[in-house]
């Protein structure tokens, strides 16, 4: 993969996936009906310069994909879409940084991808696709890959509701000392996972009311289902981080209680021990020394 090349294959019609090598894509895109899906790894010089110097795109496209600004948007423009959205890396262990985007160009008759670290979603749409995945258009094709993403992102909202619940059921068995740094970090994943997605969500409501007009009805019907699905789980990352805010500030409640009370008893045995205090600093005192101080040293006759 020296070229950048990841991965790349083409679908003719009543026929399964064939994979493609570095060495087709030129003829593969010169290919009148068939659907094609290749992937790049943009951080990559070659897969760069093939993209910016692929007279099948349009020449604005070719910049986007190679282009590195992060914000999320969908954008309508001739006859493709082009796109940001967000994914979680393909080894992806809860660490909130460990989130990157995927680019990608989609028409009529391909969907060229773009990322610079691996991903989750694109991997799993290889595993279905070298699974038997039948895809007949590009519009089917686009459905699965965020079908792959929602999947994804689901089960890691899943994970975070459950680490979450376990959290709620310590605290409420009065265990105040619930791992307060963990707690941090699930609320600023459920943070940055809803700020991150909660576009994306909102762009493709706004795709589905205004799809291309070579999307087939059916691939409308998968967009909507898939885009609903997504906002359900934006819906319980707004809901995950909301319970991790409440179970944060209750544990800063009852750390100011123990605080508290510990001040209490303290304050207690101080005035305890006060008086034994006293009286033993005054029994301790030289007497004698401090009345031949005031006295002073007495001159000869």
């Amino acid at each position: 993969r020296s070229h950048g090349f990841i991965y790349g294959v083409l679908w003719e019609a009543g026929r399964s996936g064939k994979k493609l090598d570095w060495e087709d894509l030129d003829e593969a895109l010169r290919h009148p009906k068939a659907v094609l899906w290749i992937h790049f790894n943009a951080a990559n010089s070659h897969a760069r310069h093939w993209i910016t110097h692929c007279e099948r795109l349009p020449e604005a496209h070719r910049e986007f994909l190679v282009d590195q600004d992060d914000r999320k948007r969908l954008e309508t423009v001739e006859e493709g879409i082009a796109g940001v959205i967000s994914d979680v890396h393909y080894r992806f262990d809860f660490d909130p940084d460990h989130i990157a985007v995927l680019r990608f160009y989609l028409d009529e008759h391909c969907l060229i991808t773009t990322r610079h670290q691996p991903l989750s979603a694109t991997d799993d749409l290889r595993k279905a696709i070298r699974e038997g995945l039948r895809v007949d258009s590009t519009g089917t094709l686009m459905v699965s890959l965020l079908e792959c993403q929602a999947d994804r992102l689901g089960s890691v909202a899943a994970r975070l509701s459950r680490e979450i619940g376990d959290m709620e059921d310590q605290i409420l068995a009065e265990r105040v000392h619930v791992p307060r740094a963990k707690l941090a970090t699930l609320r600023r994943l459920a943070v940055r996972l809803h700020r991150l997605f909660a576009p994306e969500y909102r762009a493709l409501q706004r795709l589905c009311g205004r799809p291309p007009a070579w999307f087939r009805d059916t691939d409308i019907g998968g967009l909507k289902d898939t885009t609903e699905a997504l906002g359900e789980i934006v819906g319980d990352l707004d809901a995950i981080q909301e319970r991790a805010k409440l179970l944060q500030e209750e544990l800063a409640g009852r750390a100011l209680e123990e605080t508290n009370r510990n001040l209490v008893i303290l304050s207690v045995v101080t005035a305890v021990f006060l008086p034994i205090t006293l009286i033993t600093g005054i029994f301790g005192m030289n007497v004698a020394a401090c009345r031949a101080c005031k006295t002073g040293p007495r001159s000869g006759g």
